[in-house]
């Protein structure tokens, strides 16, 4: 098991038994959301769903944080649990997801994203993510939500590093994202060697409201291949 940074201690559900997939939300976006996208896994799976720092009822630290701290959150989790978890993540969730299997890839046994690009922000696109904080901040006086912004706005750029991701992933981008255009998407499917890339018709941003059928769908594709994996190793 790989040792852990220090982390804090997320608050989460679990339901379901079998292999075990954990769902990573969006800023701002709650945990229930995904819950209930998700709910078909129950009858062969077992869900784990956290709130993120920062949201529902996990702490929330002194800032700054980085998407590090985030994957070193998860990480704990995961590990408590065994390990070998599919991932799933939409936007912060994504990027979370991602760094996890980058720094502790024995946990994970594959992805599935959305929302989010392989490259880090541009200047246009930093800028962008500090004006979000700085609204969360004024308007909704949400300190957590407010510091999940800015580690989005200084996460990396992962383009040199996503050769070494080897568990199997598959990216959905929706249609009508505004915030990561599916190109973008399309781009991170080019840097990961075992992907796959689909566009959800109809969808935006926020794929557990538009594309919980697909996410499931991605999810036993996913979990069907590792088990094939495991019978022929």
């Amino acid at each position: 098991m790989p040792s852990l940074p220090p982390a804090i201690n997320l608050t989460f559900t679990t339901k379901g038994d079998g292999p075990l997939v954990v769902a990573l939300h969006d800023v701002g976006r709650p945990a229930k959301d995904l819950q209930k996208a998700l709910k078909p896994l129950l009858t062969d799976h077992r869900l784990m769903v956290p709130d993120m720092r920062g949201h529902g009822e996990s702490p929330c630290p002194a800032g700054p944080w980085s998407i590090d701290d985030f994957a070193s959150d998860v990480a704990r989790l995961v590990a408590g649990e065994g390990g070998d978890a599919i991932m799933l993540g939409i936007g912060l969730g994504g990027a979370t997801a991602l760094a996890l299997a980058l720094g502790h890839p024995g946990l994970v046994s594959g992805l599935v994203l959305s929302g989010i690009g392989a490259r880090g922000e541009e200047p246009d696109g930093r800028d962008r993510w500090m004006l979000i904080a700085r609204a969360l901040r004024e308007r909704n006086r949400d300190e957590g939500q407010a510091l999940a912004a800015e580690a989005m706005a200084t996460r990396p750029d992962w383009r040199g590093a996503l050769a070494q991701v080897d568990a199997p992933v598959a990216i959905l981008a929706g249609e009508d994202d505004k915030a990561v255009p599916s190109n973008d998407q399309r781009e991170l499917a080019l840097w990961v060697r075992a992907s796959t890339f689909d566009v959800v018709e109809g969808a935006g941003h926020d794929m557990a409201r538009d594309g919980g059928s697909d996410l499931v769908a991605a999810v036993r594709r996913l979990s069907v291949a590792s088990r094939q994996a495991a019978i022929t190793a």
